[in-house]
């Protein structure tokens, strides 16, 4: 693993970036860099260490690659021999004191840097978006950074003074909590802990960076509190010290075990500093022991698909019980420890396919896939989405060795059901359709299992989710299936089965029932329609919405060949929907009531195939087929949904009619049949505060909103760009008891930005947040 970014790393790749054209371009210049307040000083001495094309405004001093405008002209245009800036890289010009308009001023910027004024036509300015100079506090909140920073005073004086700790920390750690003036004071409290594990990283850096008089303090306190001499001893005796833990070492572990992202060297050294001769005390505090236990498993999985179906589940289960505890281990959390990790859903799926869903009924079977049969799928496609590039195919065939008779096994019990009992044909199941002043969100191909994992999220998001499940129609393809669960499915019909098992709708949007048709019979029931990336708060009351989001069923056929790309971007897929329905309730909505097409059959390696000849069949799908005349099929029919008079063809089992797909549906097994129905509410806070936006509209430079509170009372503000941004209202305001709060844009420099209305609480945490513009 590579070292995390620091907040150094990234200000660095910024200012570089600036000098990034299209090949088409000419690179400029310089970049120019306007600090009108010198907020960034503090950085100069580490940013040189890492920009050798970093120029400094000020007194003439070529050591440190720093002089006059004229002189940082001349280096530019390339006149002087000196100092050297590294080919392909623009010089960066940091101008202390200047300030971006008044460098733009031409004639009236001021003399000491007229020379560079030319510069601006050339070059390129390091500036925020919207056009002003960047402070670290507003660098710092960028989506470059992302922290969740306070903005008052205090904190800003803090982190100038703090910079430099600032800097040298991980942006990932950073962005963990909220950072007041507090907690950057504390950064500059001297620590012996904090200062042995730099020295550990980076021996000669720290003895450079703290200097004679640093280096001495820091000595004398390694030697009285820590009994360890950096200037005689080596960095190994450390690494030594440090992973056994005693005595006050004990606490520089601690330290370290906090955060060992920031000490990414310190891992490299303890892979050479544990004692040959010793047996460790704790084998947890050494990640070359950690390591061996890595390969040992990977070994070891890589023979489970060798062995019998029964004894290769027991192997996984025995893998599991041996590693899971290293889980716990901080190498975990640097990604040292991918087998560990993704021996968790492995050994779920290896005790889920001891037995399949059966039951004599489809509502029996539907009721074990829901107690536990989903997590045996939902194992299967997170044990890939945590594999490793290198262990994709070992992870890929451990778990199609372990899931393909499952999977089997479950389909031919679900298929028995159905012929005892059919599936419901349309009119024969409930109509999904919205409560007063809730949006339906349709999710295609949102199959049971990632219905739970979305709840899931949910909740963790502070909403209630009730996950519940429906039938969906057969057969289970987008044509027919998606018609089924709108709120129009009344006005659907099927005639003949044609070859892509679309149905028709009535009415004034006759004709095939296609998305645009199915919208405009919402609409004329009265349905808001919502667009994908829009907030469209509720417009009536009371109001029914619709709106239609995901790509998962897309996701599964682009990557039809690669099981674990298709695993990981579920994960981040399931994140996505989240957040979107959250969003739709922010903005006003009561409740989002989610629903879903069809589901899917999966298995890495493919499905297995059966034959149909073409010939018999005027449409062939992978898992399901439209009849010639009176062919006889040789596989099994089931009525379709819209017309209970005609009849299509389904494989047996997980059997595919055409080519290995791994992701495949439209034919008869729980995993396509059975969708979940999820209703999400906000939950309230017990104890504590909550609150809901209404409404929000501007009257010129006013802004006008109603707010739902619960709990206690809450402040309304005006923030830039982000919920976390600079507040740039006159003056933050306290909601009124009728919910009505009114604010005042502080200056009409921000009538076209992009701003955020929020609420918080006392305390000052975000309940709630809507953007908006003036002009909106």
């Amino acid at each position: 693993m590579t070292n995390p970014a620091t907040v150094l790393d990234r200000l660095a790749e910024s200012l570089r970036a600036k000098s990034v054209t299209p090949d088409s371009q000419v690179p400029p210049a310089a970049v120019l860099w306007t600090d009108p307040n010198g907020e960034w000083q503090g950085l100069l001495a580490e940013l040189r260490g890492v920009l050798p094309e970093l120029l400094t405004l000020g007194d003439y001093d070529p050591g440190s690659r720093t002089g006059p405008a004229i002189w940082l002209r001349c280096v530019v245009d390339g006149t002087l021999s000196g100092p050297s800036i590294p080919e392909g890289r623009p010089p960066i010009l940091y101008l202390s004191g200047v300030e971006r308009t008044r460098l733009r001023a031409g004639r009236d910027c001021p003399d000491r840097v007229k020379p560079l004024v030319e510069l601006t036509y050339r070059g390129a300015l390091w500036s925020h978006p919207k056009g002003r100079d960047w402070t670290p506090a507003t660098y710092l909140k960028s989506t470059e950074v992302g922290l969740d920073l306070a903005t008052d005073g205090a904190t800003r004086r803090a982190l100038r003074q703090a910079l430099g700790e600032v800097a040298r920390t991980s942006v990932e750690w950073l962005r963990r909590r909220r950072f007041e003036a507090e907690d950057f004071n504390r950064m500059l409290v001297r620590d012996i802990e904090r200062d042995i594990l730099r020295w550990m990283g980076d021996p000669e850096g720290t003895r450079t960076r703290l200097g004679s008089h640093g280096w001495s303090a820091f000595r004398a306190r390694s030697r009285s509190e820590l009994d360890f001499d950096p200037d005689t001893e080596a960095d190994v005796a450390a690494g030594a010290r440090l992973g056994n833990g005693e005595g006050h070492w004990a606490d520089v572990w601690d330290r370290f075990a906090e955060a060992p992202e920031n000490h990414q060297s310190v891992v490299q050294l303890l892979k050479r500093s544990r004692p040959a001769d010793e047996l460790p005390f704790d084998r947890a505090r050494w990640p070359d022991l950690n390591d061996e236990d890595e390969a040992e498993a990977r070994e070891a999985l890589s023979r489970v698909p060798q062995l019998a179906h029964p004894e290769a589940c027991a192997a996984v289960i025995e893998l599991e019980e041996g590693h899971g505890h290293r889980r716990q281990w901080l190498w975990t959390r640097l990604d040292h420890s991918s087998m560990a990790r993704l021996l968790e859903p492995l050994g779920k799926l290896a005790r889920m396919v001891d037995s399949v869903p059966g039951g004599a009924s489809p509502a029996e079977v539907a009721a074990t896939y829901a107690d536990c049969g989903w997590v045996a799928d939902a194992a299967a496609r997170e044990a890939l989405a945590l594999a490793p590039r290198q262990d994709e195919r070992t992870v890929a065939n451990v778990v199609r060795h372990l899931l393909e008779p499952w999977l089997a096994g479950s389909a031919n019990a679900f298929q028995a059901a159905v012929g005892r009992e059919p599936l419901p044909v349309a009119g024969r199941q409930p109509p999904v359709e919205a409560e007063e002043d809730e949006c339906i969100v349709f999710v295609d191909g949102l199959r049971y299992e990632l219905g739970r994992r979305l709840g899931e999220r949910l909740e963790e998001r502070g909403c209630k989710a009730g996950v519940s499940h429906r039938w969906a129609a057969l057969p289970t393809v987008t044509a027919t299936a998606k018609p089924a669960v709108t709120p129009v499915a009344g006005q659907v019909a099927g005639n003949a089965l044609g070859a892509d098992f679309q149905p028709v709708i009535r009415g004034k949007a006759e004709g095939p029932a296609k998305a645009a048709r199915l919208r405009d019979a919402m609409v004329q029931r009265g349905y808001q329609i919502i667009g994908e990336g829009t907030l469209d708060m509720p417009l009536d009351s009371p109001a029914r919405g619709w709106a239609e989001t995901g790509r998962i069923d897309r996701l599964g056929h682009d990557h039809d060949r690669d099981a674990p790309a298709f695993a990981r971007a579920v994960e981040d897929e399931l994140d996505r929907l989240a957040e979107r329905i959250v969003e739709i309730l922010d903005v006003g909505w009561c409740s989002v009531r989610v629903v879903t097409d069809h589901g899917w059959l999966w298995l890495p390696g493919g499905l297995p195939m059966v034959s149909l000849p073409r010939h018999l069949t005027e449409s062939q799908w992978a898992r399901c087929a439209v009849i010639s005349g009176g062919s006889e099929a040789g596989a099994p029919l089931y009525p379709w949904h819209w017309n209970a008079g005609q009849w299509f063809a389904s494989p047996p089992g997980i059997h595919c009619f055409s080519k290995r797909d791994e992701y495949a549906h439209g034919g008869v097994t729980v995993q396509e049949c059975m969708i979940p129905d999820i209703r999400v509410k906000k939950r309230s806070r017990t104890g504590g505060v909550s609150a809901t936006i209404r409404s929000v509209t501007w009257r010129r430079l006013r802004c006008v909103a109603k707010v739902t509170s619960e709990g206690g009372p809450v402040t309304a503000d005006l923030r830039l760009e982000h919920p976390a941004g600079d507040s740039v209202a006159a003056s933050a305001k306290e909601v009124a008891d009728d919910g009505s709060v009114s604010l005042v844009l502080a200056d009409d420099e921000h009538e076209d930005a992009d701003l955020v209305f929020v609420v918080t609480d006392a305390g000052g945490r975000i309940l709630a947040h809507r953007p908006t513009q003036v002009l909106s």
